[in-house]
């Protein structure tokens, strides 16, 4: 029997004696948390979907008016759908350019995600803000406001993180080596984008298609 200081020959030795704690490699710890974080979230985002569904599929044979008369507005929620793609896009070139050393292109990258997302959350606001219905009034009505505002946390949260990002990138803290938290945050706005996408067309385009 093997010594437990004996290695195999197919074990892989990882020298983390020059990680920092922002050093960029998927195998760092804070890369796997910000995976096992968004799954967790994706799973809620599940939820919340197949909650939906199973709602609509029990009162199938009163489909036309289990969807109010008068659904969600869809205008501001697409608007918001393009933005919430041009955010995801730029922190990924972002990424690509600050492999590159371009540090100040970044910056600029993460001012214009910022904007967009500001923009984002006012709409977010004001499309609550109009909806025709109270978030009682029916199974789909509470559908859309927990949902909606479930999203609106999170991009408050990818906002934060974003402009915090831009603050260190600011200050020159980043380089081709030190850029995990870029990458956390990028992969964090991937997953703000594609939550939205189950939910858009849940709340805004389904009731459209069965009306």
């Amino acid at each position: 029997m093997s010594k437990p200081s004996e290695m195999t020959p197919e074990t892989e030795i990882i020298d983390v004696t020059n990680w920092r704690r922002d050093y960029h490699d998927d195998r760092h710890p804070f890369w796997w948390g910000i995976i096992i974080l968004i799954l967790i979230e994706m799973t809620v985002v599940l939820g919340f979907v197949s909650s939906f569904f199973y709602s609509y599929i029990s009162h199938l044979s009163e489909a036309s008016s289990w969807f109010p008369s008068q659904p969600a507005p869809i205008l501001l929620p697409s608007i918001n759908t393009v933005l919430l793609f041009l955010c995801a896009l730029s922190m990924y070139y972002g990424g690509v350019v600050m492999d590159k050393g371009k540090q100040m292109y970044f910056f600029y990258l993460v001012i214009f995600c910022c904007i967009a997302s500001g923009i984002i959350l006012y709409l977010r606001w004001l499309q609550l803000d109009g909806l025709p219905f109270d978030w009682k009034e029916s199974s789909y009505a509470s559908f859309v406001w927990t949902m909606s505002g479930f999203h609106f946390v999170h991009l408050t949260s990818a906002l934060i993180g974003t402009a915090v990002i831009g603050y260190f990138s600011y200050k020159g803290y980043y380089d081709k080596e030190r850029q995990l938290g870029i990458q956390v945050d990028t992969m964090y706005w991937y997953f703000v984008f594609i939550a939205w996408i189950p939910m858009y067309f849940t709340l805004y385009i389904l009731p459209r298609l069965v009306s």
